[in-house]
């Protein structure tokens, strides 16, 4: 349900007949008042009117969840292709812009099932689209590789060969 209907029906339900003693209901059905709408008489209890308590009130309402109302929003468009449009209804928020060049930006957030905000930042250009955001999974850190025996080995024999050349080289001196 939007909030709209909600708050309606809550005033509904806050000015019927049962609250307010003064006011005949909408079908006239509380002895010892005159329905305004078929009599015409103003609203008020008659001087021979007994004291009743409020009839006890019971609704069929599906639960709901309670929605922010829309806080701010904006659109802007030129004849170049540019635009920017946004809104921020608290806990949820988007905006987007396009330059005259094509390129989009944006970022947009959200409350997941967990009750966290998640946001997310888009860009559009032509190195293709990109995001980046709180919700999307990390790649694992690099690990060195574990090098077969074989592999070992030739790495071993040839870190050898350079240490021996290297050291000979050191030996020589240099002639310019």
């Amino acid at each position: 349900m939007n909030a709209l209907t909600v708050f309606s029906l809550a005033v509904v339900a806050v000015c019927s007949g049962a609250q307010l003693p003064w006011f005949p209901g909408m079908y006239g059905a509380y002895p010892g008042f005159h329905p305004w709408y078929r009599s015409g008489m103003p609203l008020m209890p008659q001087p021979t009117m007994k004291a009743m308590a409020p009839a006890p009130m019971a609704y069929n309402m599906a639960p709901f969840a309670s929605m922010a109302p829309i806080h701010s929003q904006y659109g802007a468009q030129n004849e170049f292709g540019q635009y920017s449009f946004g809104y921020n209804a608290g806990f949820s928020a988007r905006n987007e812009m396009r330059d005259a060049f094509g390129n989009v930006r944006g970022s947009y957030n959200y409350l997941d099932a967990d009750g966290k905000v998640q946001t997310q930042h888009y860009v559009a250009d032509a190195l293709g689209y990109r995001v980046a955001g709180t919700n999307l999974p990390e790649a694992p850190a690099p690990a060195v590789p574990e090098y077969t025996p074989e592999v070992a080995a030739a790495r071993a024999a040839h870190q050898a060969a350079h240490s021996e050349a290297a050291a000979a080289a050191a030996a020589t001196p240099a002639t310019q």
